[in-house]
């Protein structure tokens, strides 16, 4: 028994074994199989969409009207460029994926025919036999594989980018136009530069304005696929390239329009789209391509709000907001002798004495008074405290306030540099008079220890730098009294003489 078991047991682990290296052997076979798969998956092709911006026919216009079509095409560039993809329909899809399907065919039947041809001379080149039957193999194994890599390319068709990249060709953003094509050259200039669109443009004079055409050449329909038009006059070019730019992104990118509308609360809250003014506390209808724009509300003494918004296609994106007011402190301007002095706010006029501001608490903030005699009192005020001025405040924070300036004539600037001129000179002065003593003493002292006592370095240069010192002061002192006089008499008001009237005899 112990025998038979043996061999039971040898035979089941056998089996066990052989079961183990049929399941690695079919694991590995799906792995083959599956990457295989992930090497055969199908990549798109064509996945950027090329757009040329042709320079403006400005033929029409006269000489002085003609740098309008610069500000034209350099305005339309600036809106495409802003442009990142493109929708790309049914039948431009079928276009671009047959080209690159024909395409990549004729390259692969041209390779393969270029290898039979090869096969077909081999027996002229005269080689040995033995180096003729080694090529031959070689050549037939090599036009086998090409003639299956034909075969997988006619029954696998290339799948084109449904979302194409957008750009503009390399002279476009490099600032260059091209001139536009002549009929019938349109599919040559787009294909010269790899373009798979161009748009043309004319501008002519039309009673006093100024009238836009533009076309959209593509080349998937060989024909223009989209016109538009405009009338504008030069006041209001801006407002007609920001309307004409909307439909030709939208026709260029295959999508649909966006919209946003914005109702803001303080009512004179300014509404801010892409840093120009759209509104004040309600803003119309606007009409945008999709895609990031920034938008900012802004109130006197309210929080200002900032923030970015996605427009998706074919949105209509309604927006409420409402600031949060300031916390702001109040008080009254007052100059008791000249009442009916200017008040500013920085540089911002507000009113005359006795006036009533009101302030932001959390913000630094310059006022200013000025008589009509010309004095002029000034303070820095925060947080219900005065930081820095000539102003007194009554009362207590919260309630009735009254802010009491001094005022005084300012300095000019001539009355300035003649202190600051004399302040030196006095400075000078005195401290010649201060050093001069000290120095005689310190000079007179090593002198008399050089002659009495054996000879030192050091007394000596105590008596050399004495006589420096005191010679210095001197020096700066003469400058000073110099500086001093001439500052003075140049910024002295010359002495009018009244020449005499002759008479006479």
């Amino acid at each position: 028994m112990k025998r038979d078991f043996g061999i039971f047991s040898v035979i089941f682990i056998r089996a066990e074994g052989l079961l183990i290296l049929l399941l690695l052997c079919f694991g590995q076979g799906l792995f083959a199989s599956g990457r295989k798969a992930v090497q055969e998956e199908i990549v798109p092709v064509n996945t950027e969409y090329v757009f040329c911006i042709t320079a403006p026919d400005v033929s029409a216009l006269s000489l002085s009207r003609q740098i309008t079509g610069d500000t034209v095409v350099r305005s339309l560039a600036g809106s495409l460029s802003n442009l990142s993809f493109r929708f790309r329909g049914e039948e431009e899809a079928a276009y671009y994926r047959d080209y690159a399907w024909a395409r990549s065919r004729s390259e692969a039947a041209g390779v393969l025919a270029a290898k039979r041809n090869e096969r077909d001379l081999l027996i002229y080149r005269g080689d040995p036999s033995w180096r003729y039957r080694k090529n031959l193999k070689s050549i037939d194994e090599a036009i086998l594989g090409l003639e299956a890599d034909l075969e997988k390319l006619e029954a696998l068709a290339p799948v084109a980018e449904a979302k194409p990249s957008f750009t503009l060709t390399a002279e476009n953003r490099n600032g260059t136009y091209p001139a536009p094509p002549v009929p019938g050259g349109e599919y040559r200039f787009c294909t010269d530069r790899n373009a798979d669109a161009f748009l043309a443009m004319a501008i002519s004079e039309y009673h006093g304005r100024m009238y836009l055409d533009i076309r959209m050449y593509t080349l998937h329909t060989r024909s223009y696929s989209f016109e538009d038009s405009v009338l504008f006059s030069s006041e209001d070019l801006n407002e007609a390239m920001d309307e004409i730019s909307v439909r030709l992104a939208a026709a260029v990118s295959e999508t649909f329009q966006s919209a946003i509308v914005v109702h803001a609360e303080p009512p004179d809250a300014m509404i801010l789209i892409n840093g120009a003014l759209a509104g004040l506390g309600e803003m119309e209808k606007q009409i945008r391509l999709p895609g990031n724009v920034d938008i900012s509300i802004v109130a006197d003494n309210h929080v200002p709000v900032s923030f970015p918004l996605e427009l998706n296609s074919g949105e209509l994106a309604e927006l409420f907001i409402e600031l949060t007011p300031l916390g702001v402190s109040a008080f009254e301007a007052v100059v008791p002798n000249n009442p009916g002095s200017r008040v500013y706010l920085g540089s911002l006029y507000l009113g005359e004495t006795p006036f009533t501001l009101e302030i932001p608490r959390n913000e630094f903030s310059y006022i200013s008074v000025e008589t009509s005699s010309g004095e002029i009192g000034s303070v820095v005020y925060r947080d219900n405290n005065l930081v820095k001025g000539s102003a007194q405040f009554t009362g207590q924070p919260g309630g009735a306030r009254e802010a009491v300036f001094n005022t005084k004539i300012p300095v000019s600037p001539e009355e300035k540099r003649v202190d600051r001129a004399r302040r030196g000179f006095y400075g000078a002065y005195g401290a010649f008079w201060i050093i001069l003593p000290l120095a005689s003493l310190a000079a007179n002292y090593a002198k008399n220890y050089l002659y009495t006592n054996e000879y030192k370095p050091l007394w000596l240069t105590v008596r050399i730098g004495a006589n420096v010192a005191w010679g210095s002061a001197l020096g700066v002192t003469l400058f000073q009294v110099f500086r001093y006089l001439y500052v003075s008499r140049a910024d002295a008001t010359p002495i009018v003489k009244v020449p005499r009237k002759e008479t006479s005899p």
